[in-house]
């Protein structure tokens, strides 16, 4: 939001009569203004805003995992504007926020309240002015001005929407379908990051409870007893030789044994038994010089995550074992949508390019002294795809273009895009290699090969027309909403003439890369042809690999 913007807020405050502000900055309704439909409150208000209360994070500071998510789902949907928002009895209360520096506001104008009426649906307002639920709310009639919502609400594991994760823009428009995908995944890792964050403060709390047991253990044995009896936490007290002295009631649930058959008795064959040799290892290490430990382990016996820590205490050492279960799933959890979030940039951006925007601002754009460029073109596709439906024409092209895909990946080349039946590959970058020309020969042969499998739906043979030059190219990330990572430079407009000017089955290639590659590959020359704004230009037909003797002979195949 830009200065004149908050002034405006602040101008709206003192003109109407609002409730007094805080001292963090808001978004108020003015009195005197017609205020657009108030959204309805959820069948279970009650049980949700308890809910809420549990999470214990309304007007807390920001943290840096909950910005993260705003950011991603700014850059990811392209919108100026992104918010965390958590929906309180009578207010919006924003946990995060890009590009609108206000920490809350009103519950009646906030368009996020109307989203958790669909806890299941992605909320999504093309136009605000076209909506009569918006058309006349101050926040879209006057600054920010608002046009644009998408919203994923914020549902917690037992169903309760709690707020959403949105993104906003002054200008009415749409989120393709994998925008949306990726939204709603980044709604499910907010409300996992909450979910974690809860966890942790839980286990922070019953450190904090540990200290002050081991601070008590010795002003009375039955206040220390009954304590122990009553943590969540399994608890042993072991000897100097390892014999346990006591256990309580949930350390026997959890190592799913009677109490009585492990007092007298040494512990370490049991826990050894539970979490395997390594921690036996450390465990006995412990005993033996009075230190700590502190082990995570899936417990294949007992099916479990256990936490298991041990500290030193006069005459032996304290165990506690805490089941991490659940903590454990939410990990995972978090870390699948993490890795998801990361496979769906990835489709969009070369993996060296993607690293970069997460670590640098502003423009991203390389000069490469050597690339080696390849276009290659279906023959009469035009003409096919006035002859078949929409549906065969698409599945036809995706499933050629996924095998050019892989064989892309086969030779560590870098896809630059489709253009309708087109396809556009580049060798060197964005990663400089020294044989960028030898990998985009090999893939172009194996390209007319594999377009031999395909058919149309009448049976006729497909035929492919590839062109490829070398040289300098300029490579670099464009646009602001959706992003692409593109080539320029003469290199790349030869590279296409030579594919436009190419006869059908055939790879023709221009004099540098002929040069390049003469002594591996076996060429035809073509002679001199007009090439649009280039004039006359000598080219050659890429036949196929020399074998090991012709190499050896130095011999052409003309």
């Amino acid at each position: 939001m830009t200065k004149r913007m908050v002034e405006r807020v602040k101008l709206l405050a003192s003109r109407f009569s609002l409730r007094p502000q805080t001292a963090n900055p808001s978004l108020e309704t003015p009195s005197a203004q017609p205020v657009s439909t108030a959204p309805a409150m959820p069948a279970n208000e009650a049980a949700r805003l308890n809910a809420l209360q549990q999470y214990d994070i309304l007007d807390t500071l920001p943290e840096k995992a909950f910005d993260d998510l705003t950011a991603l789902a700014a850059y990811i949907c392209g919108s100026p504007i992104s918010l965390l928002s958590l929906t309180d009895a009578h207010r919006q209360w924003f946990k995060s926020t890009v590009g609108l520096p206000v920490t809350e506001a009103p519950r009646e104008i906030a368009f996020c309240a109307h989203a958790i009426l669909q806890p299941e649906k992605l909320m999504i307002v093309p136009d605000m002015l076209e909506d009569t639920r918006f058309a006349t709310n101050p926040l879209v009639k006057s600054d920010p001005n608002i046009r644009f919502y998408a919203g994923t609400p914020l549902v917690t594991p037992d169903g309760y929407p709690l707020g959403t994760l949105c993104v906003l823009d002054r200008t009415p428009r749409e989120l393709t379908p994998e925008q949306q995908q990726a939204l709603q995944a980044l709604g499910r890792q907010a409300i996992a990051q909450m979910e974690l964050r809860l966890t942790i403060t839980k286990l922070e709390r019953q450190q904090q409870r540990y200290q002050q047991a081991e601070a008590k253990l010795r002003a009375s044995d039955q206040q220390v007893v009954d304590l122990l009896e009553g943590i969540t936490d399994g608890f042993l007290a072991l000897d100097q030789q390892g014999r346990c002295t006591f256990v309580n009631r949930r350390a026997g649930e959890i190592l799913q044994q009677q109490p009585e058959a492990l007092l007298g008795n040494p512990i370490g064959e049991t826990l050894t038994t539970v979490l395997g040799p390594a921690f036996g290892e450390e465990y006995h290490q412990a005993l033996k010089q009075q230190s700590s430990i502190s082990f995570e382990k899936f417990s294949e016996p007992l099916a479990v995550w256990l936490e298991v820590r041990t500290f030193p205490v006069y005459g032996g050492l304290s165990v506690f074992i805490h089941d991490i279960t659940q903590r454990k799933t939410i990990e995972d959890a978090l870390h699948y949508q993490q890795e998801q979030t990361q496979r769906l940039l990835l489709n969009v951006l070369p993996q060296p390019i993607l690293a970069r925007l997460k670590l640098e601002n502003g423009i991203i754009a390389d000069s490469f002294a050597a690339a080696t460029v390849l276009f290659a073109d279906l023959v009469g596709f035009t003409a096919l795809a006035s002859q078949i439906s929409a549906p065969e024409l698409v599945s036809l092209l995706n499933r050629i273009f996924s095998t050019f895909d892989q064989l892309t990946e086969k030779y560590g080349l870098e896809k630059i895009k489709t253009i309708g039946d087109a396809y556009l590959i580049v060798g060197g970058v964005p990663s400089p290699r020294l044989d960028h020309a030898e990998a985009i020969a090999n893939i172009a042969l194996e390209m007319q090969q594999a377009i031999k499998e395909f058919r149309t739906p009448q049976g006729e043979p497909l035929r492919l027309c590839i062109g490829i030059n070398m040289g300098p190219v300029v490579a670099g990330v464009i646009g602001t909403k959706k992003f692409s990572y593109d080539l320029w430079g003469d290199t790349v407009n030869v590279a296409s003439r030579m594919q436009s000017h190419t006869p059908a089955d055939s790879i023709q290639v221009t004099e540098a890369i002929y040069q390049q590659l003469q002594g591996q590959y076996r060429f035809e020359e073509r002679g001199l042809i007009a090439v649009k704004g280039k004039g006359t230009m000598k080219t050659y037909l890429l036949l196929g690999k020399k074998s090991e003797a012709e190499q050896g002979n130095g011999s052409e195949a003309q």
